[in-house]
């Protein structure tokens, strides 16, 4: 690609798909790609100098008169192999270079066992040099080929031989890219817009650009995007693909992004472009592992290893969840605890090497990005990551909605649209017709509260029912004299992550043990929906705001009716200057103070403030008392009222307090008004 944004005088049609090279140092790779596109890739002067491939270059192929596509060009040094990969994980077809005078070398089964890794699936290899060797000596390459290759993502792979210095076989090189091409499923343009950056560098006139594959969506000219870890927000001044400009690129394209507010020097290979808001740098992932057949030695937990994901190599270790050694050969689940932050999705392909001495020793996919650590040997933890490692988008959407971290690691139990497209790293649409799909099924329940629609998983219903079941049971037998409980109390109890498991009844609802279905994200309409099942279900009643069970009534005994009775005269009595309820626990015992609740829930006592209650007749005298007064005055002042109702000051400030709390009056500086 040219560091350049001029406009070029024609417009190619560029095919959504990137060819990368592969294969050992001096075999060729550079040479090829020249012979092919007429393009040196080698663009540092110490590579022109040497004649060494050290860094990622980059070409087009003009297929036909107006069909392009990107090449990148990869060193096949050993001591360059971070370098490789920073341009392999982006590649749709390989372009694997071998030497026939070399034949195989190390880096060329590196090199394989990387691309196989990487699931690299399509490609053809180039069998380099052909003017070189004879027909006798080229035979016995392709067989050694075709044995190293065996079992391989490349074991179908043609072998092409060709020579860039008579030209033979480049033709037949470019045909059977075309037809290969073909074949290749691209990569979606309906995700969210992202890029890894491989090259950040300034034009003059231009500013910063920073070059990287599309791995997801597409950016146009003004969009804003925002460079991750940095989370910086800048805007797009223009575009360039395959040495064209452009106003939009698209996945499976390798761009050049003129942007905006930023210096090329703060921009390092690794950073990432995407949708503002969409990645966020973590320092741990879940991943499916494999480690290959000829590693030297098993791998044990919590090795440190190089771990290179798209153009980023950062160091961590490796905590294997299901086992303490993993043996050549195995796959298995486990989790990266990395040294520096990454930015990640969902089926992210990755590498890893070994600390030191550095050589590839395997490579697995992503499952998802964590915010923290898991507990090994834990068959749910392992469920779960199994569900991701499948790839089933129902199954694992499912999994959000039954409140398991999926992508974000955040637990959500009623996610939006949004939430489930950026944790399966899936466009809303797609999105949207899983989660059909599941309601279709039973699996998820579709509520319309407080005019917005909540999704909720059956089995989350169900559990949260049998939990608020459960602590209405408890509150029952806690409070016999009592309607029920305040739905907002509910509620707190179970957002708070209680179930009604006491040491004892006596030991009150306050004391519940913690159930771990609730969290600190539960969704606010969560519990709603699920009074309205219960309600609709007729499992439970609301009365005034309070909860209890269908089949519960206050079931009062001719002791504790007696009490109240007397306690309830004693207030009628009492009028406007009632005993305090203290006082009347004391003078009537344990059974006092079950029967004010009583009288309370009867509505015939009427708390004013805490220890302080009415008779409702009382209360209901007291209103006619000061309409008539303020009626007549205008405005009714505290020694007014007190003057009027012939009590102390002790009384008439609660009491008009409280005539103010329910709307009767409305205090102005020193006096009320009715309202």
């Amino acid at each position: 690609m040219k560091q350049s944004l001029q406009q070029s005088t024609t417009a190619h049609h560029v095919e959504h798909i990137i060819i990368g090279t592969a294969g050992h140092i001096d075999h060729g790779k550079t040479s090829l790609v020249k012979a092919l596109t007429g393009i040196d890739a080698d663009r540092l002067p110490e590579e022109k100098q040497r004649g060494l491939t050290i860094d990622l270059g980059f070409a087009y192929l003009d297929l036909d008169s107006d069909q392009r596509i990107s090449i990148v060009d990869v060193p096949g040094h050993e001591r360059f192999v971070k370098n490789m990969l920073a341009g392999a994980t982006s590649i749709n077809l390989v372009l694997f270079v071998i030497a026939a005078d070399d034949g195989v070398m190390p880096q060329t089964i590196e090199h394989l066992e990387i691309i196989n890794l990487l699931g690299i699936r399509h490609g053809l290899i180039a069998l380099t040099k052909k003017d070189l060797v004879t027909d006798e000596w080229l035979t016995v390459v392709r067989e050694d080929i075709k044995n190293i290759v065996t079992g391989t993502t490349l074991e179908h792979a043609p072998i092409i031989p060709v020579s860039v210095v008579t030209g033979e076989g480049i033709e037949v090189c470019k045909s059977a890219i075309k037809e290969l091409i073909s074949q290749i499923q691209t990569r979606s343009n309906t995700r969210v817009f992202r890029m890894p950056i491989d090259r950040s560098f300034t034009i003059s006139g231009y500013g910063c650009v920073v070059t990287g594959p599309i791995l997801g969506g597409q950016v146009s000219v003004v969009d804003e995007i925002e460079i991750v870890p940095l989370k910086k927000t800048l805007r797009v001044r223009g575009i360039e693909v395959t040495g064209e400009r452009v106003d939009t690129a698209f996945a499976g394209q390798r761009a050049a992004i003129n942007l905006s507010g930023m210096k090329s020097t703060e921009i390092q290979r690794g950073y990432e472009l995407s949708a503002p808001g969409y990645l966020q740098p973590v320092n741990i992932a879940d991943a499916s592992l494999r480690l290959i057949q000829s590693a030297k030695n098993p791998l044990k937990n919590r090795t440190r290893i190089r771990f290179h994901l798209n153009t980023s190599e950062v160091m961590g270790r490796v905590i294997l969840l299901d086992r303490d050694t993993l043996k050549p050969g195995e796959e298995t689940l486990c989790q990266f605890l990395l040294e520096n932050p990454i930015t990640t999705e969902r089926e992210d392909r990755f590498i890893i090497r070994s600390y030191s001495p550095a050589y590839t020793i395997g490579g697995g996919k992503v499952l998802r990005y964590n915010t923290t650590r898991l507990k090994r040997f834990k068959e749910e933890t392992l469920k779960t990551l199994r569900i991701l490692a499948s790839g089933n988008l129902s199954d694992i959407v499912e999994q959000i909605y039954l409140g398991n971290t999926v992508g974000r690691g955040e637990r959500l139990f009623a996610p939006a649209i949004d939430d489930i497209s950026k944790q399966v790293n899936i466009h809303p649409s797609i999105a949207e017709n899983v989660i059909a799909g599941l309601i279709k099924k039973g699996l998820l329940l579709k509520f319309v509260i407080e005019g917005k629609d909540v999704i909720i998983h059956r089995d989350v219903i169900a559990s949260l029912k049998g939990q608020m079941l459960n602590i209405l049971r408890v509150f029952h037998k806690e409070n016999p004299l009592k309607t029920g409980m305040e739905e907002t109390q509910l509620k707190t109890l179970v957002a708070a992550g209680f179930t009604p498991v006491p040491k004892t009844l006596k030991a009150g609802i306050g004391e519940l043990r913690q159930k771990p279905i609730s969290g600190d994200n539960i969704h606010p309409l969560l519990l709603t929906a699920v009074i309205s099942v219960l309600e609709n279900e007729k499992a439970i009643k609301v009365t005034d705001n309070k909860l209890s069970l269908m089949d519960f009534m206050i079931e009062v005994s001719a002791k504790d009716k007696g009490v109240a009775d007397k306690i309830e005269e004693t207030f009628c009595k009492a009028g406007f200057t009632p005993p305090s309820m203290e006082e009347v626990s004391t003078k009537f015992g344990t059974n006092g103070k079950a029967a004010i609740s009583l009288l309370v829930e009867q509505k015939k006592l009427v708390i004013v403030e805490s220890g302080l209650c009415f008779h409702a007749t009382a209360l209901n005298k007291l209103k006619e008392m000061i309409r008539d007064h303020i009626t007549k005055h205008g405005t009714m002042s505290v020694a007014q009222f007190r003057d009027l109702t012939k009590t102390t000051r002790k009384f008439a400030v609660p009491l008009l307090e409280y005539f103010d709390a329910i709307h009767f009056t409305r205090r102005m500086g020193d006096v009320r008004i009715l309202l």
